[in-house]
C-alpha cells in the first residue's frame, strides 16, 4: 500500500526543533493551509514520540512548495554552507577560474555586506585576494569598491584576529587545567563571556567562546552558570544565529550533559536522540553520552543495541579519549544486561592493546566498568590483582582532588577486600560514611552515590544497610 505524503513526511521528520522554531518566526504565509502545515512540522519536531500526521487532502503542490521554501530559508542562514561558498570563491579567485555570473554575485555580496557575519575573517581574507585579482587586471572601478570594503573593516578584522589568538591561549589554559588539575582557568571567564555577548564580534569567535566556557564550567562544576549561558544561546539559535546543523548537534549533546548534571534525565534523553541523528567527527562522543543517559533511565537493551551498531565505526577511530569512553559504556551495558563475562572479555581485549592510552587518559571510566564486570562474577581475588597491577588505589588517591571525584572504584576495591576477609565490615561502613558525607550537599553526587550503594547492596547487604543508617544519622545531625 502506497504511503501518502511519504516524501514530505520523511523531509519534515528530519527538521530539528530550532530549525522549526526559526522557520515559524519568519514565515508570513497568506495561505493558511501552508501556515498550518508549518505549525504541524514545528509541533512534531518538539514531540518526537507523538507525531501528528499531515493532511493528505491538501493540494500536494503546497507540500512541494513548502519543502522548497524551507530548504531555501535554512540554506540562506547556514554558516557552513556560506563558509563553503567563501572557500570556493577564494579558490576560483586564486586560480583565475571565476565565471562572470559568480563574479557579479561576489561583487554584490561585498557591496551589500552587513557586519558582522559568522565567517567574517575568512570572508575578509578572500576579499583581500580578490583585490589582487582586480588590481592586476586594471579593473579600477571594482577595485575601488573592494578596497573601500577592506579599509572600512580593517579594524574589525584586526580585532577578530586578536580575539582568535587570545581564544587559543584561553583554550590552552583550560585544557591544561583539565589534564593536570592545576592552574586556574577561571581567570578567562569574564573575557569569554564578553566575547559571547559581543554582538559586534563575528559569530565564529562568539561560538568559540561558548565552547570554551562550556569546558570551563564543566571543569569547575558551575552548572548553574552553564545553564544560564545555554538558555541565552537557545534564544540566539531560535533566531537563526550560529545556524548550521553541526552546531545544533553540538548544542543538543551539551544540553544532554547539562540536564544529566541536574538529573533531569527525560529531557537529557530527548536531547540525546537529537544529538546522534547525524554522524560527524564527534558522533562517538555523543553516542557515549547518550548511552549513559539510557543506562540511567534503565533502558539498558536500547543502549546496548545502540553501541553494538556503532562498534565497527569506533574501531576505526583514532580519538582515544572518545574510544575509551565508548568501550567503557559498552562494558557497563554488558554488565547491566547480565553479561559480565562478555564485559570482562571486551575489557581485557581492549586493555591488552591500549593500556597506555587508558592509564593516561580515562583510566577511571574504563576500570570502573572492568572491575564491575569482575565483581558481578564474584572474582574478588582477580579484582585485587588488577588493582595491584595497575596501581589503581594510588591513581584514585591522586584523583580525590578533582571536582568530579567519586569513591566508586575504591568501594569496589574494599568490597573485594571484605569478601576476601582482608578487612572487617566495620571498616567498610566507615569508608562509605566518611566518603559519602562529603557530598551530601551536592544533589547530583548524592544521586549517583545512592545508585552505587544500591549496587553494592547486592554484594554486601548488611554492611550497606548499616552504612546507610549511620549516614542518615550524620545527615540529620
Amino acid at each position: 500500500m502506497k504511503i501518502k505524503l511519504k516524501k514530505f513526511t520523511e523531509f519534515a521528520s528530519d527538521i530539528l526543533p530550532h530549525e522549526a522554531d526559526y522557520l515559524a518566526s519568519i514565515q508570513q504565509f497568506e495561505d493558511q493551509e501552508k501556515a498550518d502545515i508549518l505549525n504541524k512540522i514545528r509541533l512534531n519536531a518538539h514531540d518526537l514520540q507523538n507525531k501528528v500526521p499531515f493532511n493528505p487532502q491538501i493540494d500536494k503542490r503546497k507540500y512541494s512548495s513548502l519543502m522548497d521554501w524551507i530548504q531555501k530559508k535554512l540554506d540562506a542562514i547556514d554558516v557552513d554552507k556560506y563558509f563553503e561558498w567563501i572557500n570556493d570563491m577564494d579558490r576560483k579567485v586564486i586560480t583565475d577560474a571565476l565565471t562572470v555570473p559568480e563574479e557579479k554575485a561576489l561583487l554584490k555580496t561585498i557591496k551589500n555586506y552587513d557586519h558582522p557575519i559568522h565567517n567574517f575573517m575568512k570572508f575578509y581574507e578572500m576579499v583581500i585576494n580578490y583585490r589582487h585579482f582586480l588590481l592586476i587586471r586594471l579593473r579600477n572601478k571594482d577595485y575601488r569598491e573592494v578596497n573601500a570594503f577592506i579599509e572600512k573593516y580593517r579594524d574589525e578584522y584586526a580585532f577578530s584576529k586578536e580575539v582568535n589568538e587570545k581564544l587559543h591561549q584561553a583554550t590552552t589554559d583550560i585544557i591544561d587545567q583539565f589534564n593536570s588539575k592545576q592552574g586556574d582557568s577561571t581567570k578567562w571567564e569574564n573575557w569569554l563571556e564578553e566575547c559571547f555577548t559581543n554582538e559586534n564580534l563575528d559569530g565564529y569567535n562568539r561560538y568559540m567562546a561558548v565552547i570554551r566556557l562550556t569546558f570551563l564550567y564543566f571543569n569547575s562544576r558551575e552548572f548553574g552558570k552553564l545553564k544560564k549561558m545555554y538558555d541565552q544561546l537557545d534564544t540566539l539559535l531560535i533566531n537563526g544565529l550560529f545556524y548550521t546543523r553541526r552546531i545544533l548537534y553540538n548544542y543538543y549533546a551539551n544540553r544532554l550533559m547539562l540536564h544529566s548534571k541536574f538529573d533531569v534525565l527525560q529531557q537529557a534523553e530527548e536531547y540525546g536522540y537529537l544529538s546522534i541523528r547525524q554522524k560527524n567527527s564527534d558522533h562517538i562522543q555523543y553516542l557515549s553520552n547518550f548511552s549513559s543517559i539510557l543506562i540511567k533511565r534503565g533502558k539498558i537493551e536500547e543502549a546496548l543495541n545502540l553501541l553494538k551498531e556503532s562498534f565497527s565505526e569506533v574501531q576505526k577511530s583514532s580519538n582515544y579519549y572518545q574510544k575509551i569512553g565508548f568501550i567503557s559504556f559498552y562494558i557497563k551495558c554488558l554488565n547491566l544486561h547480565n553479561q559480565p563475562q562478555r564485559g570482562e572479555m571486551l575489557a581485557e581485549s581492549f586493555l591488552r592493546i591500549h593500556a597506555s592510552e587508558i592509564l593516561n587518559q580515562r583510566w577511571y571510566s574504563f576500570f570502573t566498568a572492568y572491575i564491575q564486570a569482575l565483581i558481578k562474577q564474584e572474582k574478588y581475588q582477580k579484582t585485587l590483582q588488577v588493582f595491584r597491577k595497575y596501581n589503581l588505589i594510588n591513581k584514585d588517591d591522586e584523583d580525590r582532588k578533582k571536582a568530579i571525584y567519586l569513591p566508586t572504584i575504591r568501594w569496589y576495591y574494599e568490597v573485594a577486600l571484605l569478601k576476601e576477609k582482608r578487612i572487617q565490615s566495620k571498616e567498610m561502613v566507615e569508608s562509605i560514611v566518611s566518603f559519602s558525607k562529603e557530598y551530601l550537599s551536592d544533589q547530583h553526587k548524592t544521586f549517583v552515590l545512592k545508585q552505587v550503594l544500591t549496587e553494592l547492596e547486592n554484594y554486601i547487604p548488611r554492611t550497606v544497610v548499616t552504612a546507610r543508617a549511620e549516614l542518615f544519622q550524620v545527615k540529620s545531625n
